[in-house]
C-alpha cells in the first residue's frame, strides 16, 4: 500500500512538472541569415513560437556585420497573445492574438524616465496617456481625461507593463479600423498578452538600449521563419 500511494505521488508531481518543463523549453533560432525582407536592417528581434496556439515563445537578437548575422542576446522567455499568433489579414480587436509578421518600432515610452535609448524617441506615459481604440486616430497615442471606452487607458498599466516598452508598427503607417492597436514590446507581467510582446524587465532593458532606427522585430512560428528563407 505504501508503494502504491509512493508510486501515486511520484505520478502526480511528474504531471506538474511536466508543464512547468514545456514552458520552459526555448523555441528553435532562425538566424536572419538568407531571410528576405529585411532591407538595410542591421539589427533584428526574433520571437520564435512553437505553434501559433501558444502564449510563451523565445526572444533573440541579431546585428549584422560584415555582412553576416551574428547573435548578441540568446534565448529570453518571451509572453505573447493569450489566444497565441494570428496571421494579420486576420486579425481583429480583442482578439488576443499577437500578429505574425515583420515589424519596425515608432518610438519607446514609459512611467519611468528614458533608461537611456538611443535612436528612438522616448515618450514620458502621464496620466491621461490613451491608445486610440476610435475610429479618430485609430491605433495613435492620445490624451485625454478620462479615456475613450474603446480606447487602452496607458496610464492603468504604468506600474509593470508600461514602465518600459516600444511601439511596434503593426496597423500603424495606414491604420485599418478594427484591425487591431496597440501592439507593444513591453515589460512581463507573470502572464499572456493582450497582443504583444512582452519580455522580463532585466531582458528588455538592455534590447531597448541597443535597438537603433531601421531595427525589425519578426514574430512568428518557427516555421514560418524559416519560410523567409525559401
Amino acid at each position: 500500500m505504501r508503494r502504491r500511494t509512493r508510486l501515486a505521488s511520484l505520478a502526480l508531481a511528474a504531471t506538474l512538472v511536466a508543464p512547468a518543463a514545456a514552458a520552459a523549453r526555448k523555441a528553435p533560432a532562425v538566424s536572419p541569415e538568407g531571410m528576405r525582407g529585411l532591407g538595410p536592417a542591421a539589427r533584428v528581434i526574433e520571437v520564435s513560437a512553437f505553434s501559433r496556439d501558444t502564449t510563451r515563445a523565445t526572444t533573440r537578437t541579431y546585428r549584422k556585420r560584415h555582412g553576416h548575422w551574428e547573435k548578441v542576446r540568446p534565448g529570453m522567455s518571451t509572453r505573447i497573445g493569450r489566444n497565441g499568433l494570428s496571421w494579420p489579414s486576420q486579425r481583429h480587436a480583442g482578439d488576443g492574438t499577437t500578429p505574425i509578421g515583420n515589424y519596425g518600432f515608432v518610438y519607446d515610452f514609459g512611467s519611468k524616465p528614458d533608461p537611456g535609448v538611443t535612436g528612438l524617441r522616448w515618450r514620458k506615459l502621464v496620466p491621461g496617456s490613451c491608445w486610440a481604440g476610435t475610429r479618430h486616430r485609430y491605433n495613435r497615442w492620445v490624451h485625454r481625461s478620462p479615456c475613450d471606452p474603446a480606447d487602452e487607458d496607458l496610464w492603468a498599466n504604468a506600474g509593470l507593463a508600461y514602465r518600459y516598452a516600444s511601439v511596434i508598427d503593426f496597423n500603424y503607417r495606414d491604420p485599418v479600423y478594427g484591425r487591431g492597436a496597440g501592439i507593444f514590446l513591453h515589460v512581463q507581467t507573470g502572464k499572456a498578452t493582450a497582443g504583444c510582446v512582452s519580455l522580463r524587465e532585466s531582458d528588455l532593458l538592455p534590447v531597448l538600449r541597443w535597438m537603433r532606427p531601421g531595427t525589425r522585430i519578426l514574430i512568428g512560428t518557427a516555421g514560418w521563419l524559416r519560410s523567409l528563407k525559401s
